[in-house]
């Protein structure tokens, strides 16, 4: 394969927005999100980076062959989308279990659960004193689904080791994936985030943006790089103090 044949294979990163919906026009997924700033209401897009060959989402075998900037609409049947309906994927979950899924809400008809990994689990479909019924059949199921994709990267499993650990990076912390600096020595691996970072992030966003998802991002960098270690270096360092206004006006006086 050229370095400049970029069609996705298995083992590729993709970078992709998508849109799933019905027939009808309902829509059951998408990278798509409406937001208000003020009064004022605007439809935004944030991509998503899959393996392929880990059946992250659904469609995944139609986007082998595609290539960047590639946009292409196909429609799925049930079998293939969200499955046929199960009339004996009914469950029978306890009230005290329900809660946890619902974070501590009163479990009430209706209610979607999802799994701590953030999957969808089921549907409240009959709640009693002690437990109830919930149908693990996705909301979906017998649909047949019109998908809408676009191809905005894709990485080889053979790209230059910089490329593959930046869209690594990405997957895991993508705020800050293009802050990163990579250093390899030998066969470890520095991933540096500098001062101009940390130093504007609160400890809290430290937290929840960076440090929370290193575990992950060190696991998948093990098994997908060809190193043995990696190290996790964070820089901080005081900006150096501006003279203030008044500070200019004395200096400004003493020359006079």
């Amino acid at each position: 394969m050229s370095s400049e044949d970029k069609s996705i294979i298995p083992g590729a990163y993709v970078r992709l927005s998508f849109t799933a919906m019905t027939k009808e026009g309902e829509i059951a997924e998408s990278t798509r999100r409406k937001i208000k700033e003020g009064e004022v209401e605007k439809e935004v897009d944030n991509p998503i980076i899959i393996k392929v060959g880990n059946k992250e989402i659904f469609f995944e075998d139609e986007l082998i062959g595609l290539k960047e900037g590639d946009e292409k609409e196909f429609t799925l049947p049930p079998e293939r989308a969200y499955g046929k309906r199960d009339p004996n994927r009914v469950e029978r979950i306890p009230i005290k279990k329900l809660r946890t899924m619902l974070g501590g809400k009163k479990p009430y008809v209706g209610a979607l659960l999802y799994s701590e990994d953030n999957r969808y689990y089921g549907k409240i479909i009959y709640v009693g004193s002690r437990d109830a019924m919930v149908d693990r059949n996705h909301p979906f199921a017998d649909k047949e689904i019109v998908v809408k994709v676009k191809i905005h990267e894709v990485v080889l499993p053979d790209a230059p080791i910089n490329k593959k650990v930046k869209i690594i990076i990405a997957r895991h912390t993508p705020d800050i994936a293009d802050k990163v600096k990579i250093r390899k020595k030998a066969d470890v691996l520095d991933l540096i985030l500098p001062s101009e970072i940390t130093m504007k992030l609160s400890a809290i966003d430290l937290l929840r943006n960076v440090w929370i998802n290193r575990k992950a991002l060190a696991d998948e960098l093990l098994r997908e790089i060809n190193i043995s270690g990696l190290r996790f270096i964070d820089e901080f360092k005081l900006e150096e103090e501006k003279e203030t206004v008044m500070q200019k006006s004395d200096k400004t006086k003493e020359a006079e």
